[in-house]
């Protein structure tokens, strides 16, 4: 089983090689050794001038930074007492800091009292009046926050982040045509800049105009080089209005047909949504057209064949992903999956340990190991790897569920098990904790089943993965109990009706943990999957 996750689009659009998890543990830990020594320079210097209120505000700054919110409010607290009245630039940017700190904190009373006040101290100055305008608008206090847009205006008449302002107060108004002019005013004066693009987005997802937000969106990716922003509020708002953002693509590559930004966008949230015939149909217009050659367009078309059952096709591109980015561990992982299914396991563990060479403790390697002992009854090796993985992230749903599956089932050790089945219960109860799964094995099926239907209202997606999960749950917990009799059955349904897409999951994975074996019996199982095969096919 695996967590679906948007592929990487930034890395083709920029052309970004991927920083290796070695890389960005290194930079932690020199940003850390950073930070202690500049805290370190404060501190000594405070411990010889404790009234040095400049050093204290420079130190309260740093601990803002650090996420050190009530250390950081001392240190103001202590400036503004030290701090005379005349030095009004200190004070004034002392009680901006306290406000950025209470917004944080989601302490909207305080922070409109620290914006209030550090008005009084500098009223020209248009930071605070911007902030106070931002939180006027979060509490609900339109009149406050139009008035103190307008003011940042007639200061400055092309300031479009106030336009944006002003136009989310009247589209909260329902003022939905003046709301609709002031967006259109920011995009007019700033036609090259996207943020002005994503504003209007989100002007026009509060006056439920899905398709044309999206193309805004589009049109930020567009206009400008950081695409970053732009490019995950469309991912998000694939999220509940898959329909219009992939319409909106799909006009903009009608338009555009030798753009291959548009098509690979539209594979990559297809791919998030489980729609992986989508997805490798706009990737082989990719290659067909040559619009890109790049390593990502082989390594995601690879992921929907593996995902569509077409192994020898999938290993083709797989194969030419690694010879483009020998360096990528997915790519290596990725193939050990697809020689798994195709029954090659040796070659497949081979290509885990090149994985393991590049990345040192690469969980989804390690779990792609333990998988394949597990086949191979090699119980006590498939539990190193998911101790490995479990020593290194306690919190790893998935290795815990799959150890305790090892331990009851293969092991016999029920205490061991037990124990991470109630860790599992520590953390989120979201669709990806597993959680239901958990309480199942710890015999609490009444409030699993309870999970299933939870992750269900909370993940109304395209892709129907949570009807996927629900499914594989009830089949384990049994379907005659509790009067649920077909329950099963009908959630595959559900996830089928929902898009989706992964035939390996529907019909072929049986390795614990979550699978389908058993709703597989049930004599309606292929008839409902032929009665879905459009989810299969490639076609936008």
């Amino acid at each position: 089983m695996k967590i679906k996750f948007l592929i990487s689009i930034l890395a083709l659009m920029l052309c970004i090689n991927v920083v290796s998890a070695q890389t960005a543990d290194d930079d932690a830990r020199l940003r850390s050794r950073i930070n202690a020594a500049v805290m370190k320079v404060y501190d000594d210097q405070l411990e010889k001038e404790p009234g040095d209120y400049n050093t204290r505000f420079a130190r309260a700054n740093q601990l803002f930074y650090n996420g050190e919110f009530a250390q950081s409010l001392s240190d103001i607290a202590t400036v503004l007492e030290q701090a005379p009245d005349k030095e009004k630039d200190i004070r004034y940017e002392s009680y901006l800091l306290r406000a950025r700190i209470y917004d944080v904190q989601e302490n909207y009373k305080d922070e409109i009292e620290a914006l209030r006040t550090a008005t009084t101290i500098s009223p020209k100055s248009m930071s605070a009046i911007d902030m106070l305008a931002k939180v006027s608008y979060k509490v609900g206090d339109m009149d406050a926050a139009e008035a103190n847009f307008m003011t940042i205006l007639r200061d400055d008449a092309l300031n479009y982040d106030a336009l944006y302002g002003l136009a989310k107060v009247e589209a909260k108004r329902s003022n939905f045509e003046k709301a609709a002019q002031y967006a259109d005013r920011a995009v007019s004066l700033y036609p090259a800049e996207p943020q002005v693009f994503i504003n209007r987005s989100d002007v026009l997802c509060m006056m439920q105009q899905y398709e044309p937000a999206a193309q805004d969106l589009i049109s930020a990716l567009s206009v400008g080089n950081e695409t970053s922003k732009a490019l995950q509020a469309l991912v998000d708002m694939s999220d509940n209005h898959y329909t219009e953002v992939m319409d909106a693509l799909s006009n903009c590559i009608d338009k555009a047909p030798q753009v291959g930004t548009f098509y690979y966008v539209r594979s990559s949230i297809a791919m998030r949504h489980n729609h992986y015939a989508q997805a490798l149909y706009e990737l082989k217009l990719i290659m067909a057209n040559n619009l890109y050659d790049y390593h990502s367009i082989y390594g995601d078309a690879a992921t929907c064949q593996m995902e569509l059952t077409q192994y020898d096709d999938a290993l083709v591109n797989v194969n030419k992903a690694i010879t483009m980015d020998p360096e990528n561990v997915d790519y290596y992982v990725l193939r050990a999956r697809i020689k798994t299914a195709k029954g090659n396991t040796d070659a497949a563990l081979n290509d885990i340990e090149k994985a393991l060479s590049l990345a040192n403790g690469y969980e989804p390697a390690l779990l792609t190991r333990a998988r394949i002992f597990i086949d191979k009854r090699a119980d006590n090796d498939a539990l190193k790897d998911v101790d490995a993985i479990i020593n290194a992230n306690p919190q790893n749903n998935e290795a815990l569920l799959l150890r305790g599956w090892i331990n009851k089932y293969r092991l016999r050790n029920t205490v061991a098990a037990q124990n991470d089945f109630e860790r599992m219960l520590q953390g989120s109860d979201d669709m990806t904790s597993l959680r239901g799964f958990a309480l199942h094995e710890l015999g609490r099926d009444i409030d699993a089943r309870d999970w299933a239907k939870k992750i269900i209202n909370d993940n109304m997606l395209p892709g129907g993965q949570s009807y996927f999960f629900a499914s594989a749950l009830l089949s384990d917990i049994g379907d005659n109990e509790m009067g649920d009799k077909g329950a099963a059955i009908d959630y595959l349904r559900s996830a089928l009706a929902n898009g989706y897409g992964s035939l390996y999951e529907l019909k072929v994975n049986e390795s614990p943990y979550v699978n389908l074996k058993l709703v597989r019996r049930y004599p309606e199982f292929n008839t409902i999957i032929e009665q879905n095969s459009t989810n299969f096919d490639e076609k936008r």
